[in-house]
């Protein structure tokens, strides 16, 4: 007769059939939903023999749904191991809580097997014994040993001083502030004086002007338009290009200037001191001071220099996920594919002051770790952007100017975001908007996103082949995920609830 039982009242009931089976743990369930098999999976302190075995399964049919044709079970015999239980510990830290695994050697760990339980300590710096109590990390430990050994375990850590050394050699722990930050320059030559008797002969690329301040450009003039200002005074809209990039800008031009200005023609080279800034909502250039020059034959582009992801937290630091959803250990449908257990995926998302990429900065980037199918570790920030929030967009998502005034720029939160998402498989619903996004403004601060992107968007066009739109409301109610839209962390966890159930449907047909 199948009787639905709680997991604790399953395993009571099997220890109460003999004592040899006083610490008998349920490690996993295997279900094979094309034969309708399950397979219940035990560990024990003591070696199991065959009657003790069909005790067990007649108590495992009994709590199994009839809906399988065969049940089946094994027991296996673990013995709690000091050197084992370190090296599971050291192993699930790694694997869950990259923040503190960062500082923790093989060494900071360490147990004492006893009679009826297991202690362990772990040797943390004050800031990580902060991060360990803030997210239950000891609880979560516990059950994930208690899963895999026949002992109750009892966790405690031990503060110490956070080792603050160097190694040039290892480049190791501070790589990021001992980077020096090339920037890429182009040497012009034949300087003819225009403007400016100091500006010189060095102009940076183009392609590198990704924020907003005052430049020293040059490039080869692909167009020059004469017009007049609302006062009737000379003015230029000039178009160059030095083959990383093109520029367009404006020239008030002076009584001084504005006849060697007009002797500029298209296909000759200046360089010029301007300043980038915005004009109507869009990136604007004022040429301030030109010369005329020599662009350099057979210019070849130089690499751009890519800073190293810091090896550590500096700024925001990565959270346990505050909201993971349990299900029942019996339920057949938590069978997840392979690819959530080789790979990480990180699932983000941003919101923006607009739409158009280069006149618009990010204001929250949130995201989560989905480590064996799980959601284990969340990340967040609001930004402070160098651009003014669209009205729209303070109405659609919430966030205003004011909740922006304290919050950290782009450039000091990013380390931290490439950091979290190292290594992993990026996922984004319409991705293309979010990873532009990111690209630009690592680029800018000389960081290179590399990593493999999934996108939602995509892989419900395939299997929700009957809705008419894959915007992520419309998937998110066809899977019942709710979730406060347009916010990044919470888009972010609804993004992977459906990422999950996609991937599910895909590959566990």
């Amino acid at each position: 007769m199948f009787t639905v039982k709680s997991k604790v009242d399953f395993i009571t009931d099997i220890r109460a059939i003999d004592k040899s089976l006083s610490n008998i743990r349920l490690s996993s369930i295997l279900v094979n939903r094309k034969e309708k098999h399950i397979k219940y999976q035990f560990i024990c302190d003591k070696l199991i023999g065959e009657e003790l075995k069909k005790q067990v399964l007649k108590e495992a049919e009994k709590i199994t749904s009839p809906v399988f044709s065969s049940v089946t079970v094994s027991i296996k015999k673990i013995v709690c191991d000091s050197e084992l239980i370190c090296n599971a510990i050291f192993k699930f830290i790694n694997a869950n809580y990259s923040s503190i695994s960062v500082f923790l050697k093989t060494t900071d760990v360490s147990c004492v097997v006893g009679e009826n339980d297991c202690r362990y300590t772990i040797k943390l710096s004050k800031d990580n014994v902060e991060y360990v109590k803030k997210n239950g990390v000891f609880n979560k430990l516990n059950e994930f040993l208690s899963k895999n050994f026949c002992s109750e375990f009892i966790g405690a850590y031990e503060e110490t001083e956070q080792e603050e050394s160097v190694s040039l050699l290892e480049e190791e722990v501070f790589l990021n502030e001992l980077e020096k930050i090339e920037r890429r320059t182009i040497k012009v030559k034949d300087v003819v004086i225009v403007d400016d008797l100091h500006l010189g002969d060095l102009a940076i690329y183009i392609e590198d002007m990704e924020t907003y301040g005052n430049y020293v450009v040059c490039g080869t003039v692909t167009e020059i338009t004469e017009k007049q200002t609302s006062k009737g005074k000379p003015m230029f809209v000039i178009h160059i290009s030095d083959t990383t990039g093109n520029l367009s800008g404006i020239y008030f031009s002076k009584k001084t200037t504005v006849q060697k200005i007009r002797d500029i023609t298209v296909g000759e080279s200046i360089i010029a001191r301007g300043t980038l800034g915005e004009y109507n909502g869009k990136k604007s250039f004022t040429f301030e001071k030109i010369n005329r020059c020599t662009f350099p034959k057979g210019f070849e582009k130089k690499e751009k220099f890519k800073k190293h992801v810091p090896k550590n937290y500096s700024l925001i630091f990565p959270e346990q996920a505050s909201t993971i959803k349990l299900t029942n250990v019996f339920d057949s449908e938590e069978v997840l594919p392979n690819c959530f257990f080789e790979n990480t995926y990180v699932v983000f998302d941003i919101e923006t002051t607009g739409l158009e990429l280069m006149s618009n900065g990010i204001t929250e980037i949130g995201a989560v770790k989905i480590v064996n199918g799980k959601i284990t570790e969340q990340w967040t920030t609001l930004v402070k952007p160098d651009y003014k929030i669209d009205k729209k967009n303070v109405e659609i998502t919430g966030i205003t100017p004011e909740m922006l005034v304290n919050s950290p720029k782009i450039e000091k939160v990013l380390p931290d975001f490439l950091k979290f998402i190292e290594g992993s498989v990026l996922v984004a619903h319409n991705q293309e908007f979010d990873m532009k996004f990111i690209k630009r403004f690592a680029n800018a601060n000389d960081y290179e996103v590399n990593n493999q992107v999934e996108d939602t968007m995509v892989l419900a066009r395939k299997c929700l082949t009957h809705l008419k739109h894959h915007d992520l409301q419309t998937v998110a109610d066809q899977f019942n995920v709710v979730f406060h839209h347009h916010r990044a962390l919470s888009d972010a966890y609804a993004t992977a609830e459906i990422f999950i159930k996609l991937k599910k449907m895909i590959e566990c047909k």
